[in-house]
């Protein structure tokens, strides 16, 4: 007997089991994580505090819905800065030759990206977390040859305005990056796409069984995820409006801390962008608490490292790990 979960079952056993499955860990380190740092800087929650925490997370989110996909699927993707980091250069680079047109122009190639990383590891068979390193190391040599290793700033006042004009007193880099997650936590809860993410991630054999077409499911899970990651450069660039091929050195570990705090198992099948969320908020939140008080970028690394395994265990669905396959 083959345990065949592929996801597809009623809408409510669904939503129940996958989506709305607890976050009471991570929803509790958020709360502790605001106590410690208000406790230890009264400014951490100050106007100018939160308009702070609202830039560090905005753009972070963006890049790690995108990476949520791919961890549910049981697969790494360790290209997603590498990515990002071009999609911001291209854009300070060449916004000037085609004003807002290179939005879509970078996002087209980041999804390309994509697309090879998914090919790479569906149809060669290259183990994704080989792959995508692999791929990282090309796209980071394309932004060193792109920005030749200076620094470039830019003062396109209408691409700033995408992440720096303040609705409510809020940037509205966090309004995009909201809607965004909203999106794609419809996708993983509400639409095939997501049901065949989970079905692959819990049990890929049994996805096949059933009728998914691994493969192509797969090409499309990297492709969103370098489309999100480019997305993400494009606001980072907004945000900042400068950077060098240096941007994003530091971000990887904390990138895959905030989708493992957030309650995706690396495992796959389980998770998910609305879990990311809380992740993303109890990392950046972390990151920029440390910041405050003078913390060092080493002890930054450690600390989220700690993090990420603490909250890798303390939120893994061990019942997952009883099922086995019987001929």
């Amino acid at each position: 007997m083959i345990n065949n979960d592929d996801g597809r079952g009623s809408g409510g056993k669904f939503l129940s089991e996958k989506v709305l499955s607890p976050t009471r860990i991570p929803f509790i380190v958020v709360v502790a994580v605001i106590c410690v740092f208000q406790l230890i800087t009264p400014t951490f929650l100050s106007y100018q505090g939160t308009v702070t925490l609202v830039y560090a997370m905005s753009y972070f989110l963006i890049a790690a819905c995108g990476l949520t996909f791919v961890v549910m699927m049981g697969s790494f993707d360790f290209s997603s800065i590498s990515v990002m980091k071009l999609s911001a250069l291209i854009c300070v680079i060449y916004i000037e030759d085609f004003g807002l047109w290179v939005i879509p122009l970078v996002l087209i190639v980041c999804a390309g990206i994509g697309f090879i990383n998914g090919i790479l590891v569906a149809k060669l068979g290259v183990p994704s977390f080989m792959a995508t390193l692999g791929i990282s190391i090309v796209v980071d040599g394309i932004s060193l040859l792109t920005s030749k290793g200076f620094l470039h700033l830019m003062e396109h006042t209408g691409f700033r305005n995408i992440s720096t004009t303040f609705i409510a007193g809020i940037p509205s880099v966090f309004y995009w990056s909201i809607a965004i997650w909203l999106l794609c936590t419809a996708l993983a809860a509400l639409t095939p796409f997501g049901r065949r993410t989970y079905a692959i991630g819990g049990n890929s054999r049994a996805a096949a069984l059933s009728g998914i077409n691994i493969d192509w499911q797969r090409i499309l899970v990297f492709t969103l995820s370098g489309t999100l990651a480019g997305a993400a450069g494009v606001f980072y660039m907004s945000q900042l409006g400068g950077g060098s091929v240096e941007i994003g050195g530091q971000m990887m570990i904390p990138l895959f801390a905030s989708v493992v705090a957030g309650g995706t198992s690396l495992r796959g099948g389980n998770g998910g962008p609305q879990n990311t969320l809380l992740g993303v908020i109890i990392i950046t939140w972390i990151q920029s608490g440390m910041r405050m008080i003078g913390t060092g970028m080493d002890t930054q690394m450690v600390v989220l490292g700690i993090i990420a395994i603490a909250m890798s265990i303390a939120t893994t669905d061990r019942n997952k790990f009883r099922h086995s396959i019987v001929k």
